[in-house]
């Protein structure tokens, strides 16, 4: 019996060093997924697009700042949408080539900031009534 009982002892120690094993296992795929889920573009809240703009604009990457600030602006943060407007307003005097100027674009941005209760909006959008009214600018936005 006494050998009998050693092979039971074994059993269940193996078993239950492969229930650890597999208990680990799982626990790191589990890590690795909430790390980086698939898809986890799609999944970014207008916040994080936001933020990841900022942080283009801090690495001089401004076609990617413009992209994530397009798509936050999209999403309703009215943030990116006042962002937005004052890189189309200042386009290449600022962002080199990657930024178009579009005084009529900047303006819409603007809109919808200021209608979300932005101040500096508010106050661009004056600005921009300004130069359209300007020689030449009136025509600018049809």
């Amino acid at each position: 019996m006494p050998s009998e009982q050693l092979d039971l002892d074994q059993m269940t120690g193996l078993s239950l060093r492969l229930r650890v094993l597999l208990a680990g296992a799982l626990l790191l795929v589990a890590a690795i997924s909430a790390a980086r889920p698939s898809g986890a573009e799609l999944d970014l809240q207008a916040e994080q697009r936001f933020q990841l703009a900022l942080e283009a604009q801090a690495a001089r990457d401004y076609r990617a700042m413009l992209d994530h600030l397009r798509q936050a602006a999209v999403e309703g943060h009215a943030e990116a949408q006042e962002m937005l407007g004052m890189v189309l307003m200042t386009g290449p005097a600022l962002y080199g080539t990657a930024v178009k100027a579009d005084r009529c674009e900047a303006g819409e941005w603007m809109r919808r900031a200021a209608v979300q209760g932005s101040e500096t909006a508010k106050v661009q959008l004056t600005f921009l009534n300004r130069l359209r009214t300007a020689p030449g600018g009136k025509l600018a936005c049809g």
